[in-house]
């Protein structure tokens, strides 16, 4: 399930993006004094309270010749108003209630939208005081904080997550397998789209960005539901000055989320670029199954599939389990080769070992190689278990856990997928100590 969105908005130079980075407990993004610092926007995950949500820094802008600050404003508040569940609206207490303060809270109480006031620079008690002026507002309560310092974040951040909506009953009963096509612009994600679907249902275009929202599809193939999940084109943070393209590559990142399965889909001319990549990685830190889509693939002359998978595993050896499909989505041709290699991912992804099996494994894996010591610490492995939940997770119960070398984890995962398999599905390993039994009297 994907996590609700919060949008931090407000003037230039109120300290957004130091409210940001307090949220988000890091230094992610730029803070400086002077107005429109943040130029690119920035999100993260947050969490308060057990309450995980996606935090989107809007950036505040800068007055120019060619367009009017209060233009600029509107149409970032109007971007929040469309995507964000509960909008942050941060204001000045040294400077007090200003024009585009009541320009931004009126169309926010115009379009209904819950709404957190954070009076911030209310660096002491003093300070507090002056939050009351932007009651005047008409947002309901506003809560004095200081980012800078953390004062009164408390308070705050409770207010946001009692604000938070709760995940739709119509979401979570959603049924059928989730699969979410994503990849950079203009490298045929609609039209793949349309020839899974078997018609024509959106507009296909070679211009990048043309498709606009995330659009979920539920398609019976073969006996088996599929909900496809259609996004616009993740583009670099730079390339983007317009708030509704960067909207965009946030529905696209909530569809990873809430998919089991991703296709990303590269441009066969281009290969496979640093943006896919990371994009891929995503999904794998979220335990999501993914398969790499080489679309155009009828464009290419003179090399061997094989030549391009290599050559893929090379760019991002740490994602060598991801397998590769060869499409041409105008021609309709390899479609079948998708359905078939979501099947074979899904399986893998929900595959379960038995236990025996497990420790047999362990036991040839510590003949080839034993566990490096670290820091004088000898690491002895007692047993292997998997865990219910996909993606495939391994708990391994040894002395010292903390002390397991990263090198020899990565050994582990290659010998357990050298042994079993897992392709398309990244896997977890949990190393924890054995418990000891303690002896009770009766």
């Amino acid at each position: 399930m994907s996590r609700k969105i919060v949008a931090i908005v407000g003037r230039p130079n109120v300290g957004k993006s130091t409210l940001f980075n307090r949220m988000i407990k890091q230094r992610k993004a730029i803070v400086d004094d002077r107005p429109g610092v943040t130029r690119d926007r920035l999100y993260a995950p947050c969490q308060w309270n057990r309450r995980e949500f996606l935090l989107v820094d809007t950036g505040g802008f800068v007055q120019n010749a060619d367009e009017e600050i209060s233009a600029q404003v509107s149409n970032q508040v109007l971007v929040a108003i469309d995507q964000a569940d509960v909008v942050v609206l941060v204001v000045d207490t040294a400077v007090g209630v200003q024009l585009e303060d009541r320009n931004i809270a009126a169309k926010l109480k115009r379009h209904g939208k819950k709404t957190i006031v954070a009076a911030n620079k209310a660096d002491s008690e003093k300070a507090s005081l002056d939050t009351a002026e932007f009651y005047k507002l008409g947002l309901g309560e506003v809560y004095g904080i200081s980012a800078a310092n953390g004062r009164g974040i408390g308070d705050f951040m409770d207010a946001l997550i009692k604000a938070l909506p709760l995940t739709e009953d119509a979401e979570a009963a959603e049924s059928g397998l989730k699969i979410a096509i994503v990849g950079r612009p203009n490298v045929g994600k609609s039209s793949l789209f349309n020839a899974i679907m078997g018609e024509n249902r959106q507009i296909v275009s070679s211009i990048p960005g043309t498709t606009r929202d995330s659009i979920d599809s539920q398609v019976t193939i073969n006996g088996r539901e599929y909900i496809f999940i259609d996004t616009a084109g993740l583009r670099k943070k730079a390339q983007f000055p317009d708030s509704l393209e960067y909207w965009t590559s946030v529905r696209s990142l909530k569809a990873i989320e809430r998919s089991d399965i991703v296709l990303v889909v590269l441009d066969t001319n281009e290969g496979i670029t640093v943006g896919d990549i990371k994009i891929a990685d995503y999904a794998d830190q979220l335990g999501k199954g993914v398969i790499f889509i080489a679309n155009k693939w009828d464009l290419v002359d003179g090399v061997p599939q094989e030549d391009f998978r290599a050559f893929v595993r090379a760019q991002a050896p740490m994602l060598s389990y991801i397998p590769v499909v060869f499409t041409s989505a105008l021609k309709g041709a390899g479609i079948d080769k998708i359905i078939t290699a979501i099947n074979d991912v899904d399986f893998e992804r929900n595959k379960r070992l038995k236990t025996s099996e497990l420790n047999d494994f362990l036991k040839q894996t510590l003949a080839k190689r034993q566990p490096p010591a670290r820091m004088g610490k000898l690491i002895k492995f007692n047993y292997v278990t998997q865990a219910a939940d996909p993606p495939p997770t391994f708990v391994f119960f040894c002395t010292f856990p903390k002390f397991v070398d990263p090198s020899y984890k990565r050994f582990l995962e290659n010998q357990l997928r050298e042994k079993f398999g897992f392709v398309g599905t990244p896997l977890t390993l949990v190393f924890k100590a054995r418990e000891r039994k303690c002896l009770r009297w009766q």
